[in-house]
C-alpha cells in the first residue's frame, strides 16, 4: 500500500476495502498487515478516507486494535498502523471496577520504529487508550494481568492518544484479590458471597413406585438462609427417578438414581441426594441441624434438629444432643445450656483464646445411636 493510491482511493475503498468500526462509528478501511514476516504481535497497516487518530478503537474481523503509532495523512486518506489489544484489565478506583482493552507486552516497541527495546524479567508494559477513565490510573496503583498482580512505576503520555504503562509484579493480597477474576482490591469494597446448599432430607431416601417425596432444600449467603432462591433440580436417571423444578421427586421403576439440586445463577455450588425406587418401605432415617453457623463469645443461640425418614420429616423420633471441640481438645469451648424436645441452647465460651475457634454439636437419634448429624460452629469475637 503506496501513497500512489492515495488519489484512487475510493475506488480502492469500493474494491478491497473492508468494514471496520473506529470508536464506534462504521466505515470502509483498507487494512493488511503491517510484515510479512510471522510474529508474536499482531499489527496491520490501515486507511481509510476518513480521519484516523492514534487511540482509535478499531473493531475489525470481531478483533479490537488500538491505532498506535503516528497517522499519516494525505490528501485523500489516512494511514496508521495498529495493534491486537491482547488482554482486558480491570482498575479498582476505590470500588468502582472499570475494565479497559489494551495491549500486554514482556517486551516493548517504539510505537514508530518498530524496533524492539529489552525489559528486565518481571516488568510489563501496558498500552490503552488515552481516555477520562484512563487518565485515573495513578502511580502504585495495582491490577492483575493472567492472575498475576502488577504495580504501575511509570506512566508515560508524550504520545498524544496512548497511555503506556511501566509495571512490575508485586505481591498478592490474599484478603482482599479476586486472583480468579483478575481483579485488585475486590473484597475490599465488596463482600465476598459463600454459597452453600442442603437437602434437608438427608443424603439418601426411599419412595415408593408412583409415590412423591418432596425435597427441601435450604440455601444460604454467607450463613444467611437465601430468600426463594432459584435452584435447578436434576435426575441421573429419570427412569428410574424423575424431578420436577419445584423439587417433587417420583419413583418410576425399581432401582436407584442420584437427584442433583444446584443453585442456577451459581451452578457449582449443589448437593445431592441418593434416591431408591423400592415396591415397599423400610426406615431409612436421616437428621439435619438448622441455626447460625457462627456464635460470638458469652452468647447462647438456639439449634434445631429435623428427623426424615426416607426424606418426609418425622415426629416421633427423638434427639440426644452433645458438643465437643472441633480438634477434641479439652476443656469444650462452649456448653449446652437447654434442651427442649429436638431443640438446643448452645453457649460459647468468652474466652479470647476461643476467638475464630470451632466447636461441634452433635445430634444422635435416640432409638438409633449409628445415625447422627453434626454442625461445626464457629465462635467469633463479641465485638
Amino acid at each position: 500500500m503506496t501513497r500512489s493510491i492515495d488519489p484512487l482511493i475510493d475506488f480502492f475503498l469500493r474494491e478491497k476495502g473492508e468494514a471496520v468500526s473506529v470508536n464506534g462509528v462504521q466505515l470502509m478501511a483498507l487494512i493488511r498487515d503491517a510484515t510479512d514476516k510471522i510474529q508474536s504481535t499482531d499489527e496491520k497497516i490501515i486507511r481509510a478516507a476518513t480521519p484516523l487518530q492514534t487511540g482509535n478503537f478499531i473493531d475489525y474481523r470481531n478483533e479490537r486494535y488500538l491505532l498506535t503509532s503516528q497517522i499519516d495523512h494525505n490528501n485523500n486518506s489516512c494511514r496508521g498502523r495498529m495493534r491486537k489489544c491482547n488482554y482486558s484489565i480491570a482498575f479498582n478506583f476505590n470500588g468502582n471496577i472499570k475494565w479497559f482493552n489494551g495491549i500486554v507486552e514482556g517486551k516493548t516497541f517504539s510505537i514508530d520504529a518498530g524496533n524492539i527495546i529489552s525489559m528486565p524479567d518481571g516488568t510489563i508494559t501496558v498500552i490503552l487508550q488515552d481516555n477520562v477513565d484512563t487518565r485515573d490510573i495513578a502511580l502504585s496503583q495495582r491490577f492483575y494481568n493472567t492472575h498475576q498482580p502488577f504495580k504501575v512505576n511509570g506512566i508515560d503520555r508524550t504520545v498524544n492518544g496512548i497511555i503506556k504503562l511501566s509495571c512490575s509484579l508485586d505481591s498478592i493480597s490474599t484478603a482482599y484479590d479476586d486472583v480468579e477474576n483478575n481483579i485488585v482490591d475486590r473484597w475490599k469494597y465488596e463482600i465476598a458471597h459463600t454459597y452453600v446448599l442442603t437437602i434437608d432430607n438427608g443424603t439418601t431416601a426411599n419412595v415408593l413406585i408412583n409415590d412423591i417425596l418432596q425435597l427441601n432444600v435450604t440455601a444460604t449467603d454467607n450463613g444467611i438462609p437465601m430468600v426463594n432462591p432459584a435452584i435447578t433440580f436434576t435426575s441421573s436417571d429419570s427412569n428410574v427417578v424423575s424431578v420436577d423444578n419445584e423439587g417433587k421427586v417420583m419413583g418410576v421403576s425399581v432401582g436407584q438414581a442420584t437427584i442433583t439440586a444446584q443453585l442456577t445463577y451459581h451452578p457449582d455450588v449443589q448437593t445431592s441426594i441418593q434416591i431408591t425406587t423400592a415396591e415397599t418401605l423400610t426406615h431409612s432415617y436421616s437428621i439435619t441441624i438448622t441455626g447460625n453457623p457462627t456464635i460470638r463469645t458469652g452468647q447462647s443461640l438456639s439449634y434445631v434438629s429435623h428427623i426424615y425418614d426416607n426424606g418426609t420429616e418425622v415426629f416421633d423420633q427423638s434427639i440426644v444432643w452433645s458438643l465437643r471441640n472441633q480438634d477434641n481438645s479439652t476443656p469444650v469451648m462452649g456448653s449446652i445450656t437447654a434442651s427442649t424436645g429436638n431443640s438446643v441452647t448452645v453457649k460459647a465460651g468468652d474466652q479470647s483464646a476461643y476467638i475464630n475457634k470451632y466447636i461441634v454439636l452433635t445430634a444422635t437419634l435416640t432409638s438409633d445411636p449409628s445415625i447422627q448429624s453434626e454442625k461445626t460452629i464457629q465462635i467469633k469475637s463479641l465485638f
